[in-house]
């Protein structure tokens, strides 16, 4: 049997695979590239999103609410040294019934004689005190400690304000990030496709073997696995704005194509340094936390000494009612019961801890080591402010060169698969060259992705660090991006089997 002959009976049961290639790859193709479903006239951006975070992220929610919650320290504080007033009412009926015997002796014997008293009254009292101190430290420093603490919650509500523009940010860029890769997963995925089509053809007409059928098909799954999960990432990400926003999202806008990417400003590290140690609010939020636990130590120092008070109490006591008294032989008798009384009293009242079981040593020494603690947490959140930021500045500035670069190497990579192209079909390059070239381009094209994204997310994080990430940051990222070419959600689709 002649060679062309043999190529053809060996390739007869894999003739069929043109059909089952592009039957497999339609589907996804088309689901991709169309979205899945209508397409709303106007995709949501960076700024919208923001705006509905603002109003729905759980995790915002719940930051303002400890912000309020630690407002109160300072009013806490402050109570203990204004006047205290308080009052109180009293009323109370009582009914009494008793009787008493009285003994008459006689010559006959003792005469038992019964004295009966019955008595109804009713009793009010009335009383306001006003006290106020004179003398308390320990209250004094426990209001400095609260209006320290209420400043570390401002300062803390500060930082989780900004750390929601970051996540929100994260969030849509890993959108966009999860598309691209997509984007470059269905097109390797298609080249694939053809690729195995014309080796097939070149197969069955005996310009190759049959390995490089088997070669193509493996590079095919592959590609197709690659783009499933390609289309899982996109989808999770989506669901996660959903997290933020608590609305569904179906498209967002993506950055234009002349989206340029610039080194931080200043370009000095050490200026970056200086800005994070003056503004980031989670170091002013350590020292605020340093602070308010010196001055819990020093109100626990305090309570050993006396404490001075002045009150001024005024009560007023009523009774009324009547007492009936009934003895045989003779007219009951009721007496009535009405009485007034009004007391007026100030005091001065000198607390002094002689002994509280060791209590105040206690509570003393666990205040000083508390304070210890916040003070150790304020250098180390310091020195980690320090580290962060030089680490994101290096970041930021080396994502500038190497966006270049991946964007540099998109371009070689596409000159390289064509040449090792033309290479293949003249037949001084294999099969294999031309896969691995495919395969460099899809990798190019994610790295390009992967590096333009972290370039945005480090710059909004090299701000964040340094205490400067304001809403401005994201209206000037909202400016670049273009809504008239939406990202759209795909829809959830089974796994395409394998094609044999």
């Amino acid at each position: 049997m002649k060679r062309s002959e043999r190529n053809k009976t060996r390739g007869s049961h894999l003739r069929p695979l043109k059909n089952q290639i592009f039957a497999a790859l339609k589907a996804p193709l088309a689901a991709a590239l169309l979205g899945f479903g209508a397409v709303q006239a106007q995709a949501d951006t960076l700024w919208e999103v923001y705006l509905q975070a603002l109003e729905n992220d759980p995790q915002l929610a719940a930051d303002r609410a400890a912000y309020h919650a630690g407002l109160e320290a300072k009013n806490l504080g402050r109570s203990a040294l204004l006047p205290q007033i308080s009052a109180s009412a009293e009323a109370s009926r009582t009914r009494n019934n008793s009787t008493q015997f009285d003994y008459t002796f006689l010559d006959q014997g003792v005469l038992p004689v019964p004295n009966t008293t019955d008595s109804d009254t009713d009793e009010r009292t009335y009383s306001a005190t006003l006290s106020q101190a004179i003398f308390d430290l320990p209250a004094w420093f426990g209001y400095k400690q609260g209006a320290m603490a209420s400043e570390q919650a401002a300062a803390e509500f500060s930082a989780n304000q900004q750390e929601m523009m970051l996540r929100v940010a994260t969030a849509y860029f890993n959108v966009l990030r999860a598309h691209d890769v997509l984007e470059a997963a269905l097109a390797e995925e298609e080249a694939l496709a053809k690729q195995l089509e014309q080796t097939q053809q070149r197969f069955e007409v005996g310009l190759t073997a049959i390995t490089d059928v088997y070669d193509s098909q493996a590079a095919y799954d592959s590609s197709v696995a690659r783009r499933l999960t390609a289309q899982d990432d996109l989808l999770s990400n989506f669901d996660a704005l959903s997290v933020l926003t608590g609305s569904h999202h179906d498209t967002v806008a993506p950055l234009r194509g002349d989206f340029q990417v610039a080194p931080p400003e200043p370009i000095e590290r050490a200026a970056w340094v200086d800005f994070a140690l003056a503004n980031n609010f989670d170091l002013k939020a350590a020292r605020l936390a340093a602070d308010a636990a010196r001055y819990g130590a020093r109100a626990a120092a305090s309570e050993h000494l006396p404490t001075l008070t002045g009150s001024l109490t005024y009560q007023k006591y009523y009774q009324d009612g009547h007492a009936d008294t009934s003895v045989p032989d003779a007219d009951d008798i009721r007496l009535p019961i009405d009485t007034t009384t009004e007391t007026k009293y100030a005091a001065l009242t000198l607390s002094v801890p002689i002994y509280t079981g060791g209590g105040l040593s206690a509570s003393r020494r666990e205040a000083r080591n508390l304070a210890f603690q916040a003070e150790d947490l304020r250098n180390l959140t310091q020195r980690n402010t320090v580290q962060n930021t030089r680490t994101l500045h290096r970041a930021v500035v080396t994502d500038v060169s190497r966006v270049k670069a991946r964007e540099q190497a998109v371009v070689s990579a596409k000159s390289a698969l064509d040449a090792t192209q033309a290479g293949y079909e003249v037949g001084t390059r294999n099969i294999v060259d031309v896969l691995l070239a495919q395969r460099t381009l899809f990798q190019a094209q994610t790295d390009y992705a992967n590096a333009l994204y972290d370039y945005i997310i480090n710059t909004l994080s090299l701000k964040r660090v340094a205490g400067l990430l304001a809403p401005d940051d994201l209206q000037q990222l909202e400016a670049r991006l273009n809504p008239a070419q939406p990202v759209n959600r795909v829809a959830e689709t089974s796994a395409v089997p394998a094609v044999k």
